[in-house]
């Protein structure tokens, strides 16, 4: 039975979590291009609005308080080569803005050599192919680290160096962190010392995931939560997690 109807509907902006795009692989983190276009086409359709990383974090600041009913954040994770190839197309023909979160490894050369070309990471090269109007770049961590198992003397290491590989890139972005597999340090204290550190430091807000629609303005800079898009849901489920967050209420 489809219980999806007790989840409450969230007001506020959907801000979409994606990842891998391949031809005809639809898993856990990989849409088919085909099918990650019939979810575009009917948020089209359906008249959503995809913002700027700059425009979603003002309205998030409650700086900007006038923006369409139904908008939308589209976000891809770790800066896949496949991002180039299929969705960045894809966002020209909509005319559609997104943010791709970068692992700062892939762009220094340290990142390990990736043999599946699946996995493929775009390199500092083929991210200037990238218009900055329609393709916002912001940070990931330096070697996709795990927040949750790490130190905060560590974590504020990593993030001063993904800053510094992002700075001497050259490539234009945003000091924005989406946390890498969501995770945060479990200690509430250590977390509240990791916020204000990033604050003092003009990490203007951070990703968590949380499936669910983020509020509006955010009620934690550093908390937005993110849904998590999948290529196996079905169109029907996708348009569940849009308006709901996630598919089941338990």
């Amino acid at each position: 039975m489809n219980w999806s109807w007790l989840l409450p509907e969230i007001k506020g902006i959907p801000v979409l979590m994606y990842h891998r795009v391949w031809p005809g692989q639809n898993d856990f983190l990989t849409i088919d291009p085909d099918k990650l276009k019939e979810q575009w086409l009917f948020l089209q359709n359906e008249g959503y609005i995809a913002l700027s990383l700059r425009e979603y974090i003002d309205i998030a600041k409650g700086v900007k308080k006038d923006f369409p009913a139904k908008s939308m954040l589209i976000t891809f994770d770790d800066g896949y080569l496949n991002n180039l190839t299929y969705v960045y197309p894809l966002l020209l023909e909509m005319g559609w803005n997104a943010t791709f979160f970068i692992i700062a490894d892939t762009l220094d050369g340290t990142a390990n050599a990736e043999t599946d070309p699946v996995n493929a990471k775009m390199t500092v090269n083929e991210l200037q192919h990238l218009d900055p109007s329609v393709v916002q770049l912001a940070l990931h961590g330096y070697h996709h680290e795990n927040f949750k198992q790490t130190a905060l003397n560590d974590i504020q290491t990593i993030m001063s160096k993904s800053i510094e590989v992002m700075d001497n890139s050259g490539l234009p972005y945003f000091k924005v962190l989406a946390y890498p597999y969501g995770a945060r340090p479990k200690n509430n204290q250590i977390l509240s010392a990791l916020k204000l550190w990033m604050k003092e430091n003009g990490i203007e807000a951070a990703f968590r995931i949380g499936n669910q629609v983020s509020k509006t303005p955010a009620p934690d800079l550093y908390e937005i939560r993110r849904i998590d898009f999948r290529g196996t849901d079905t169109l029907k489920e996708f348009t569940i997690k849009l308006k709901k967050g996630k598919l089941k209420p338990f």
